[in-house]
């Protein structure tokens, strides 16, 4: 699955066919560990024109009873978005994509969870796709809303670490997967090409959700 990433502003902000968002992606608040339920900036489709909003990491329905619930809905795996109760609505109107410079994976080394840093070879950001909803009522007042990020079986590098990873949007079809309808936006998921991905292994304070700091991505040697 994916349960961390880090946001950081945009190497290449340009690669988005939007460049009144250029200056705000560029300028992202640098997040090197974000968890489910910290909000995570996301582009998404308001009023026919993309937008940046800041969201809650963990889809929550209106129906839902309980922010803990979100837990439970930072993935949609992309076999059952378009059917799962919670995801299908959101699915058929309300798609985003979630800038990354790269995601945690971790694999299980003798007893020890070793975290994996995976990110695009050739240094450009990710925007993994993803579903929003408008703010819960048991959300913060100050809070816009909720996401989750669509999962399929991992490919190529990722492979090696986890069998499952982010669906991964080439930044000029973003536009496309956020205003299509839902049969297409579902066509294209299955037609991108995995991206070129490097795995390394980094430092095991990744591993708590408190630590967010640039030294997490520090090359790590795991101990003999």
């Amino acid at each position: 699955m994916c349960g961390r990433f880090v946001q950081l502003p945009l190497r290449f902000p340009g690669d988005l066919p939007a460049p009144t968002l250029a200056d705000e992606l560029a300028n992202l608040t640098p997040r090197y560990n974000l968890a489910p339920t910290q909000r995570a900036a996301v582009v998404l489709d308001a009023d026919d024109q993309l937008a940046v909003r800041r969201l809650r990491w963990g889809l929550l329905p209106f129906w839902v009873k309980d922010l803990k619930q979100s837990y439970s809905t930072f993935n949609a795996r992309i076999e059952t978005v378009a059917t799962k109760p919670a995801f299908r609505a959101a699915f058929k109107a309300r798609r985003c994509v979630i800038p990354m410079a790269g995601y945690y994976e971790w694999r299980l080394e003798g007893k020890v969870k070793q975290p994996y840093y995976l990110t695009r070879a050739d240094g450009h950001d990710l925007f993994a796709a993803g579903l929003w909803e408008p703010r819960h009522p048991l959300q913060d007042e100050d809070e816009a809303g909720s996401c989750t990020i669509i999962v399929t079986a991992s490919d190529g590098a990722a492979a090696t670490i986890h069998d499952r990873m982010p669906v991964c949007i080439p930044a000029e079809l973003v536009e496309e997967y956020l205003r299509a309808t839902p049969d297409d936006a579902m066509a294209l998921m299955l037609a991108v090409p995995v991206p070129d991905l490097v795995v390394r292994p980094v430092s095991r304070r990744v591993n708590a959700s408190r630590d967010d700091d640039p030294q997490l991505l520090d090359p790590f040697t795991p101990p003999e």
